[in-house]
């Protein structure tokens, strides 16, 4: 990018001082309300071409920066990395996400906003009710343009390529599970990744060093089962039929940010004087929080702040009875409420690492939610209160 880290007003100044408005910059003077109307225009065509960077603050005249260079007058109260993330949530398809930063000037009571934008692999990126596709032109009069067709058609392309590359790392983690883990019994499968995993983020021994460390892991890896693969590393836990309740277990970490875990659901009794069987829910969810944890250290440890998708799936579960939701001593609760009668069910949501790190409890319960609707055989409505104070209180 344009700026190193950490942005100083006398970066912005040597910014200024070195570029004027083009293909990859663009300044404007305060942020009222028709900056506010023009930046999805203006993020949207830098994430649609090779990157650049707004800066809010610096009056130009023709493209060209007009000193002094003192900032704008900072509104009080505003959160303005927050409100540059809600206007590219609520007006760019997909959304984009820049890094927003703050500077205060040496001018009493003024401020610089400094926008970076990445190019995007998740490109085109449209506006206006996603009817609109802009880019860069390199003009000052007309520093973006609406794209050509044969233009959205090579950004289409180049979308289409980290999803080829998401499905084939999904299919080699896949096979290298069943080393430990076999798809002919129960088991849960969690699949985290960036919605286009276009390059990657990290070289292979930062992953291995990453998941090395205690904190990071979140106990999901044993260190000593630990083993390099091609793109990062692995864990691989195997059935121990001599020990109390050790899953069979494999966790995944590859250096594009797909992170892959699968365990088998371990068979319980329903109650302690109750011999009928079910799943045992923890192995369900425990992998599934974690991985997610594990993933939100992850991406912000390699500067990765876009779209994930996370996949839920439970595998080979017909007939089967999991409670998901705390037990009621009172009415006992029957294991018929809470038979599955398909062999698979899964859930898949898009989020952005911010989501998973603020909002993970309502991130988890919408997709144990989603999950344990097949498992709710009662007339009564689906339980998702209790599940969700289920999710609050294993959290804890």
């Amino acid at each position: 990018m344009i700026f190193q880290r950490a942005i100083t007003v006398q970066q912005v100044r040597d910014v200024c001082a070195r570029f004027n408005e083009g293909i990859r910059v663009e300044y404007k003077s305060t942020f009222d309300a028709s900056v506010r109307e023009q930046l999805p225009k203006i993020i949207s065509s830098f994430a649609n071409s090779q990157g650049g960077v707004l800066v809010v603050g610096v009056r130009a005249v023709n493209g060209v920066p007009q000193a002094p260079f003192e900032g704008f007058a900072r509104a009080p109260r505003e959160e303005y990395p927050l409100t540059v993330e809600n206007i590219c949530l609520q007006n760019i398809h997909p959304p984009a996400f820049p890094r927003t930063e703050v500077i205060e000037s040496d001018t009493p009571n003024q401020v610089f906003l400094v926008i970076e934008v990445e190019e995007s692999g998740d490109a085109p990126h449209a506006i206006e009710n996603s009817k609109k596709v802009y880019v860069r032109t390199g003009n000052a009069a007309n520093p973006y343009d609406l794209a050509e067709v044969d233009l959205i058609i090579d950004l289409l392309k180049k979308r289409r390529e980290p999803l080829e590359r998401r499905d084939r790392l999904l299919r080699l983690a896949e096979q290298r599970s069943q080393q430990s883990v076999p798809c002919d019994v129960p088991f849960v499968k969690v699949v985290i990744c960036p919605a286009f995993p276009r390059s990657a983020l990290c070289a292979p021994r930062e992953v291995w060093e990453f998941l090395r460390m205690p904190q990071n892991n979140m106990g999901l890896v044993d260190l000593n089962s630990m083993r390099r693969i091609p793109d990062g590393a692995a864990s691989l836990v195997y059935p121990d039929n001599t020990r109390v309740h050790i899953p069979a277990q494999y966790v995944e970490v590859g250096n594009h940010g797909l992170l892959f875990a699968t365990r088998h659901l371990a068979v319980i009794r329903w109650a302690q004087n109750d011999q009928r069987e079910q799943l045992f829910f923890r192995d369900f969810f425990q992998p599934l929080l974690r991985l997610t944890v594990l993933a939100e250290r992850f991406y912000s440890a390699h500067g990765y702040r876009g779209n994930l998708t996370i996949n839920v799936s439970l595998h080979h579960v017909q007939g089967r009875a999991m409670r998901f939701v705390a037990y009621d001593p009172y009415t006992g609760d029957d294991p018929e409420e809470f038979r599955c009668y398909a062999d698979e069910v899964s859930a898949e949501r898009l989020v952005t690492v911010d989501e998973i790190r603020t909002q993970s409890v309502d991130v988890l319960t919408g997709i144990l939610a989603e999950v344990t609707w097949a498992f709710w055989q009662s007339n009564a409505e689906h339980p998702a209160a209790r599940l969700r104070r289920s999710v609050e209180q294993m959290m804890q």
